[in-house]
């Protein structure tokens, strides 16, 4: 669909919800709005309040905003925010797009695993999942495995489920051909320490990796942070180190500062459903990518080609293949460079942007 048709028939969409401005989802989405000339509002209270204080301030901003444009789209993670903004949209003859990135009963329940399934908390947010995506005109995924996902556990019309892949803020990641002049290969990993990150498999794979001229940079933190620190424990720091979490203006930086970028490799059902934010990152700074061979990744990308694959939880294959990539560095080049063309022509915001406003066209709802 070309642009002019899709320019005439939408000038504006309002971000609704407690959403985070930052979050690379939403923040991605928004400039490339922008600059495919969409303006785009907001109708923003903190997403620490809760819905007793969240959906009054909401409301009264919602209708002080003069030009609200014809769609409300509720961004990641909003998921309770949802039914208000389902109130607001009827009686304002909008039309509601929700925008979820995880699903709370897959996020909370089948990686975390902060609930048993079939428990009394298990049902509530499997509900909530149900209940706001079947609220809205139209739902976007992150990934077609998650689109069916979304329509065959939650029972969403899949022709109203839409994929619009994650990409990346082509501001902060740069393509950095110099690699850092280093007497140890430098590999990065930055996360939440969730599950499905599998970092006791990274760990594991330091531990293999010893003797090598390797060095494993781990940011953030999370819930399996302690367990990665005991794994660690007798690692020595010139192969391994732990640090804070990074603010997302530094990222683009210190991914250059490193030869490779280490995505997921965890077990979790969530890990054959994501495209994590750091895969797209690595790649568009013009770093090679190794991750875990999953169907979401194989949407997008081709191993040994564009991106570097191993099998889920297997420290074993992981260390091979670090080790294969540090002294190959043809091969490494090689991927390093078709990743970041792919994700650079195909993934930058304006990319993600007029992607959306086609998808969006194409389920009429502009």
């Amino acid at each position: 669909m070309s642009e002019g048709p899709v320019r005439d028939k939408i000038d504006r969409i309002l971000f609704f919800g407690g959403f985070d401005r930052g979050y690379p989802r939403n923040s991605i989405l928004r400039k490339g709005l922008k600059r495919s000339g969409v303006e785009v509002s907001e109708c923003l209270a903190g997403s620490k309040r809760k819905i007793i204080t969240r959906y009054p301030v909401l409301t009264s901003r919602y209708f002080r905003i003069k030009n609200k444009g014809g769609v409300i789209l509720v961004p990641d993670f909003r998921h309770k925010d949802v039914p208000l903004a389902w109130i607001l949209s009827r009686l304002t003859a909008k039309k509601l797009v929700f925008d979820p990135l995880v699903s709370r009963y897959e996020t909370r329940v089948l990686d975390r695993g902060d609930t048993d399934q079939g428990s009394l908390d298990s049902w509530h947010n499997r509900n909530i999942d149900r209940v706001s995506m079947r609220m809205a005109d139209l739902v976007l995924a992150d990934t077609e495995a998650h689109r069916r996902f979304y329509s065959e556990e939650f029972g969403i019309d899949k022709r109203k489920i839409r994929t619009l892949y994650i990409g990346f803020d082509d501001e902060e990641f740069r393509s950095i051909d110099l690699y850092p002049v280093t007497d140890r290969f430098r590999i990065l990993f930055y996360g939440s320490y969730l599950p499905l990150h599998g970092v006791d498999v990274i760990v594991r794979a330091a531990k293999l990796l010893v003797k090598s001229p390797v060095s494993f940079t781990l940011i953030g933190s999370g819930q399996t942070y302690s367990v990665a620190r005991e794994l660690a424990r007798d690692i020595p720091a010139e192969t391994l180190v732990f640090r804070e979490k990074v603010s997302s203006g530094k990222l683009g930086g210190l991914i250059a500062e490193h030869h490779l970028v280490l995505g997921i490799f965890g077990t979790t059902t969530k890990v054959d459903m994501v495209i994590p934010n750091k895969v797209f990152q690595g790649m568009a700074t013009g770093r090679a990518v190794i991750t875990a061979d999953t169907p979401a990744i194989g949407e997008l990308f081709t191993g040994g080609t564009d991106i570097f694959l191993v099998p889920k939880g297997d420290p074993e294959k992981l260390a091979e293949s670090i080790e294969l990539l540090r002294k190959n560095e043809t091969l490494r080049g090689d991927i390093a460079r078709k990743g970041s063309d792919l994700v650079r022509s195909g993934f930058n915001p304006r990319q993600v942007a007029m992607r959306f406003l086609a998808l969006a066209a194409d389920a009429g709802i502009l």
